[in-house]
């Protein structure tokens, strides 16, 4: 595999690159790969020695041509061969096809995954890891690139298998080992595998929940693609369309709606440039982006534009369906359930029908392989219905909608050696909904009971509660937990003597299961219910029948103030925080705000304690001491993320009040060194150093002369981090350490493992620089000094 090629496609994430042309490419190179393992293959029969080695690098390249071509199955006989001949000639000779056998083995990952055998793809992607890990051990310096594509890879295999949260370290490793690369312009580095790596990163961390964290890494690669696009436009013009296209999507999860649309519309200009001139290749990108587009305007409210980007979407997947009826009607049915909205929206509840009931005939067509689709389809055509007036056909759509849901939930379940996440993510992923199942099967059989209690029918509502929460009981025990709790919530919408039930049911529920340790959302949702019940008296009477303890704070608790605390909570920033605090002073600081935090730490533990703490630090300490300490560290973290040091040390100059600040442990050590010396000689002295290779090198040397153990500890960071001398840099750590009489926590036999990446006259300096301070500080540190002089391979 080439450096430079490998890493640099694109997954889920960032579609778009030669779309049609790998396919027509590998068509024309099959019949000469398929020739080439044929000879191959007589060779290796004649001498199997010489001959098989060149029989499974053809497999391994067959293999690539036929998944190129589409054919899952023969890549991944290929594969599968491939694999066993690696495995052959290493029985025959230790560690001589590691190498290969790794490779292979993420390749044939790669080909069971697509054909869905995710459970299958995980073990080959955990040994190719675990191979690359060790061959790089053995080997510092190489394999580094091939580690970080399997990492990567095995993150995506255990997403697979609904493992979301475990994925997301694999991924970060991912970046990690990319970026060191890259930083250190050491073989094997890639910017186009960074960023995609980066935007992988930031699918798993939204698929864990962690929408937040993924938007600056989308925003990375985005950085990264803008670059190489302005550089190389033929080649990573579709890259950077589909990287925009993902970060919308990852703006739009977390509520920035403004920036969702701009993102997309980004993609869009580019994406219809392709589409000019390559329409079979990007055509479907641009159905999808505007498809996209429109569900992030009708958020923003502008459903003018959202109905034009609507309508554009369904025109085009019309066109595409027209041409391959399998391959794009349920992107059209997709695109129609977005018009229907949107119709619906500007023109009336009677406009969107048309097209809610298309997209339903559409995927009743595509069988069963398309029934979660169907599902959501069927509740988009039940929600027109019934703002239409049309009760029976709503019931008969949500109905429908309902066991839908609830037998495929039940039949994953079901299926032999399929764990409950797993099943539960899948079904997620097939329906292409952020939604989990649990809650889409809650929000079909809410939408249910709502227009059965219309017409009357109250007790067939909750009968269809209670038997779908006992379908659940064995087979997925935390669905039915939720299920009887939006019964019960159900309940008190009822007419009498169904309230007082449901009262008393929530109430029960709480105060067994729903309190401390236990607390969830489903908590939240029981509690919501109570607040919301119309009589307060008879909440507040049946928890005080039912426990025998005092109504709870939580039960008091109004929806404004729950509205405000949480726009508090989740500010932009530490600024626009402190201004919504000195602006809501008051109701910030009463008593309701606390049980307000202690409701919202149910769902964010770590963002209420957090807020708790520096409401308290407000009322003890006052604003501007409570926030300082914040705002300092956020403007920090912005100051280091600046690549160019003029813009740096004009963002220092902006905020001056940085260079008062002690950074944390994990701050680059060329960054500490610039508020040091900052503060001690002025911005010209220390941004001298970091653009001026001869001002650091006097820098050192003045630091050595003066055994100056700070000082050098702050040359050697700017050595490694600015100017990616590291064998420089972790020498002068080390040193500087022993200067500081500090010679406990660190191995000078590191130093060896770098002895290749610096050319002879680095390391004759670093050699001569030691010795001579071992002459002048002979004592107490000698044996330290000999054995970082002799990992240098000079002579004590």
């Amino acid at each position: 595999m080439s450096y430079e090629d490998r890493g640099t496609g694109v997954g889920d994430e960032a579609r778009g690159t030669g779309v049609g042309h790998g396919e027509a490419a590998a068509d024309r190179a099959l019949p000469q790969a398929e020739e080439e393992v044929g000879n191959r293959r007589s060779a290796a029969e004649r001498d199997p020695a010489t001959g098989l080695p060149g029989l499974a690098a053809a497999l391994s390249g067959l293999s690539a041509l036929r998944a190129g071509a589409g054919d899952r199955e023969g890549a991944l006989a290929a594969a599968e061969e491939a694999v066993e001949l690696y495995r052959t000639l290493g029985d025959e000779r230790p560690d001589g096809f590691l190498p290969e056998l790794a490779g292979a083995l993420h390749q044939l990952s790669d080909r069971l995954s697509a054909t869905g055998n995710h459970d299958g793809a995980l073990p080959p992607a955990k040994e190719a890891a675990r191979m690359y890990a060790e061959l790089g051990g053995k080997r510092p310096g190489h394999f580094q690139a091939e580690l970080a594509l399997t990492m990567g890879a095995l993150g995506d295999r255990l997403a697979d298998t609904g493992d979301r949260v475990t994925a997301v370290p694999f991924a970060q490793q991912s970046v990690r080992l990319q970026r060191e690369l890259v930083e250190e312009e050491q073989p094997g580095a890639s910017v186009p595998a960074l960023a995609a790596y980066l935007l992988r990163y930031a699918a798993h961390l939204t698929a864990a929940g962690q929408p937040v964290e993924a938007v600056p890494r989308a925003e990375e690669a985005v950085g990264f693609l803008r670059e190489l696009t302005g550089r190389e436009p033929d080649t990573f013009r579709p890259r950077l369309a589909a990287a925009l296209h993902a970060l919308g999507n990852h703006r739009a999860a977390v509520s920035d709606t403004s920036g969702a649309v701009e993102a997309t519309r980004e993609a869009l200009t580019l994406l219809r440039e392709l589409t000019a001139l390559h329409p079979d290749a990007f055509r479907p990108e641009l159905a999808t982006a505007l498809n996209a587009l429109a569900g992030h305007l009708d958020r923003s409210d502008d459903r003018a534009a959202a109905l034009g980007a609507a309508e554009e979407a369904v025109a085009l997947h019309r066109e595409l369906a027209a041409e391959n009826p399998g391959a794009f009607r349920p992107g059209l049915a997709t695109a129609l359930a977005a018009l229907a909205r949107s119709l619906a929206s500007t023109g009336g509840p009677e406009e969107g029908l048309p097209p809610a009931r298309e997209a339903v005939e559409l995927l009743r067509e595509q069988g069963d392989a398309f029934l979660p689709e169907l599902a959501d389809a069927l509740q988009t055509l039940g929600t027109r219905l019934e703002l239409t007036g049309d009760t029976e056909g709503a019931v008969e759509a949500f109905w429908e909608a309902v066991a839908l849901h609830r037998s495929l939930a039940l039949e994953a379940l079901e299926t032999p050696g399929a764990s409950a996440a797993s099943v539960l993510s899948a079904l997620s992923a097939a329906s292409g909904s952020a939604a989990s199942p649990a809650a889409s099967l809650v929000s079909a059989l809410d939408n249910l009971a709502r227009v059965l209690a219309r017409t009357g029918e109250h007790a067939a509502a909750i009968e269809e509660f209670e038997e779908t929460a006992k379908e659940f009981a064995t087979a997925h025990p935390a669905t039915a937990r939720r299920l009887r709790v939006e019964r019960s919530a159900f309940l008190l919408r009822c007419p009498d003597p169904w309230p007082t039930t449901g009262l008393s049911e929530l109430v029960t529920f709480l105060d067994e299961e729903g309190e401390g340790a236990g607390a969830d959302t489903v908590t939240v949702r029981a509690r919501q219910a109570l607040r919301g019940y119309g009589d307060l008296a008879a909440v507040h009477a049946a928890w005080e029948d039912e426990t025998f303890t005092p109504v709870p704070a939580w039960l008091a608790l109004t929806p404004e103030t729950l509205e405000l605390v949480s726009a508090w909570m989740f500010a932009p920033n530490w600024p626009r925080s402190r201004d919504f605090w000195s602006e809501n002073a008051e109701v910030l600081g009463g008593e309701e705000a606390s049980a307000a935090l202690d409701e919202l730490a149910i769902l964010d533990p770590r963002g209420a304690q957090r807020h708790a703490m520096l409401r308290d630090a407000v009322l003890v300490h006052g604003v501007t001491a409570a926030y300082d300490p914040l705002i300092l560290s956020e403007q920090l973290a912005e100051w280091l993320e600046y690549a160019d040091w003029a813009e740096s040390r004009a963002y220092l100059e902006e905020h001056p009040r940085l260079l008062t600040v002690q950074p944390p442990q994990d701050t680059p050590l060329a960054h500490v060194a610039l508020l040091d010396i900052g503060r001690t000689e002025g911005l010209d002295a220390a941004y001298r150093l970091v653009e001026d290779r001869g001002a650091l090198q006097a820098y050192v040397d003045r630091s050595l002369a003066a055994g100056d153990g700070t000082a050098l500890m702050h040359g050697g960071g700017i050595e490694g981090q600015v100017f990616r001398d590291r064998l420089s840099s972790l020498t002068h750590a080390q040193v500087a350490l022993v200067l500081s009489g500090e010679s406990e926590g660190f191995d000078p036999d590191d130093l060896t493992a770098l002895l290749h990446k610096a050319d002879e006259e680095t390391r004759t300096r670093l050699v001569r620089e030691t010795v001579a301070l071992s002459l002048r500080y002979p004592e107490p540190h000698g044996e330290t000094w000999r054995r970082i002089i002799e990992a240098l391979g000079g002579e004590s």
